[in-house]
C-alpha cells in the first residue's frame, strides 16, 4: 500500500473517506441496529467514520471492540457475540478474518439473533488506502458492472459440472462443481449488495462484502486434484510474499505445502491452529471482478477482489455445508484461466471473457 507507507494514516483522511461509505450505507434507515466487531489493531479512524456515517442516516451503531484474535477465524469476544445477536446487521471490521469459518458467526448466520438470520458484512483487513483509492471506491455503475458479470459466470457453473483452473504460476486444478441448487449461483453472485428484502423490509442475504466483486464456486468434497500455487500473498503471512507456495492435492485433500520461508510459515501456522479438515478442500475457488483493485498490495481485503486473480481457500467450506474445519486458509493466484466443462472459457490468463 504505497499511499500508506510514504505518508502513513493521518486523521485528515477522514474528508476523503467518508465518500466511501455512500454506496454500501445507501439503504440505511433510523433505528436499524449495527454490531461492528473489530480489533485492537484496526485503524480507528476507519471505525469512527464508519459509526459516523451510520449514525448520520440514524442507525443505532455499537462498537465491540477487543484485542485482535490469534489467528484468521478465530471467534470473537463472546460478549461481541452476544451484542452481535441483538443487531439488524453484523460488520466484521477486524484485521483477522471473521468469515463463515467463525464457529460463533456461523451460528449467528444460521440461527439468527434477535430478528432471524442475521446478515455479516465482512469488511475485515481493510485499510484508508483501499476505501479511499482502492476496491472500496467504486461507484454503483462499478457494482452492477460486476453483478453482471458475476451471474453470466453462474449461469456457466450452474449448468456445469467439472471446473478447471490454471495460472502463469504453475497453477493446474480440477474439480466437480456438481450439486448446488438450480440457479443458486446466478442469483447469489449476480445480487446487488447492500439491499434490503423487499418482502420483510430487512438487510437479507444480499451480498454484503467490501470492497466489492468476486464470483466463487466450492468443490464438491473429495473430487479436487492437482496443484495451486499461491504466488503473492495469503492470510498468514501477512504482506506481498517473496517466494511462491505451492500445494499439492489428491482427491480433495491437501497433501504437501512446499516453497521457502512462507510455506514453512504456513505449515506451522496450519498445525498451531487447524485441525485435520483444515487441510480438506473445501474452501472455495473464486475469481475476482474489482477493476480498482490493485496488485501487489500485499492486502487480502483487496487481492481477493482484484480482476483476474484467484483466491483459492482449504478447510471449511464456503457455501454446502459439507467440510467443516476449525480454519479456512486463503491465498492468492495471480492471473487465472479458469473454464467448465472443458469448453466454457469463464476466464484466460487473468482477462475475464463472459
Amino acid at each position: 500500500m504505497e499511499s500508506i507507507s510514504r505518508y502513513g494514516t493521518p486523521p485528515t483522511r477522514l474528508i476523503s473517506m467518508m465518500k466511501s461509505f455512500e454506496y454500501p450505507f445507501r439503504n440505511v434507515r433510523a433505528g436499524d441496529r449495527f454490531a461492528i466487531l473489530t480489533d485492537d489493531q484496526m485503524d480507528p479512524l476507519i471505525w469512527q467514520a464508519m459509526m459516523a456515517a451510520l449514525h448520520a442516516r440514524g442507525a443505532e451503531a455499537c462498537l465491540c471492540l477487543y484485542p485482535k484474535r490469534a489467528y484468521h477465524c478465530a471467534d470473537p469476544s463472546p460478549i461481541a457475540v452476544g451484542a452481535a445477536k441483538e443487531a439488524d446487521v453484523v460488520i466484521a471490521l477486524t484485521t483477522t478474518a471473521l468469515n463463515s469459518g467463525t464457529p460463533g458467526l456461523r451460528q449467528i448466520r444460521s440461527e439468527g439473533g434477535a430478528k432471524g438470520k442475521t446478515p455479516i458484512w465482512l469488511w475485515e483487513e481493510i485499510n484508508q488506502e483501499i476505501l479511499i483509492e482502492g476496491g472500496g471506491a467504486c461507484t454503483e455503475e462499478d457494482v452492477r458492472e460486476m453483478c453482471e458479470i458475476q451471474r453470466r459466470m453462474g449461469e456457466i457453473c450452474d449448468a456445469g459440472k467439472t471446473i478447471s483452473v490454471t495460472t502463469p504460476g504453475g497453477t493446474d486444478l480440477r474439480a466437480d462443481i456438481t450439486g448446488y441448487p438450480p440457479g443458486a449461483l446466478a442469483r447469489r453472485w449476480g445480487a446487488i449488495p447492500f439491499e434490503r428484502d423487499a418482502e420483510t423490509g430487512r438487510f437479507g442475504l444480499s451480498p454484503g462484502t467490501w470492497p466489492f466483486g468476486e464470483f466463487h464456486v466450492e468443490p464438491l468434497a473429495g473430487t479436487a486434484n492437482g496443484v495451486v500455487v499461491w504466488d503473492h500473498t495469503g492470510q498468514y503471512p501477512a504482506g506481498q510474499w517473496h517466494e511462491p507456495v505451492t500445494v499439492r492435492i489428491e482427491d480433495g485433500h491437501v497433501t504437501d505445502i512446499s516453497g521457502g520461508h512462507e510455506a514453512a510459515q504456513i505449515r506451522d501456522y496450519l498445525k498451531a491452529y487447524g485441525d485435520e479438515n483444515s487441510l480438506v478442500v473445501g474452501g472455495e475457488i473464486s475469481i475476482g471482478t474489482n477493476r480498482k483493485c490493485p496488485p501487489y498490495t500485499g492486502n487480502m481485503r483487496s487481492e481477493k477482489k482484484r480482476y483476474g486473480a484467484m483466491h483459492f481457500g482449504i478447510g471449511h467450506g464456503a457455501d454446502r455445508g459439507e467440510v467443516v474445519s476449525k480454519l479456512r486458509y486463503e491465498g492468492i493466484c495471480d492471473r487465472v484461466t479458469m473454464i467448465v466443462d472443458d469448453k466454457h472459457v469463464i476466464a484466460k490468463d487473468g482477462v475475464i471473457l463472459v
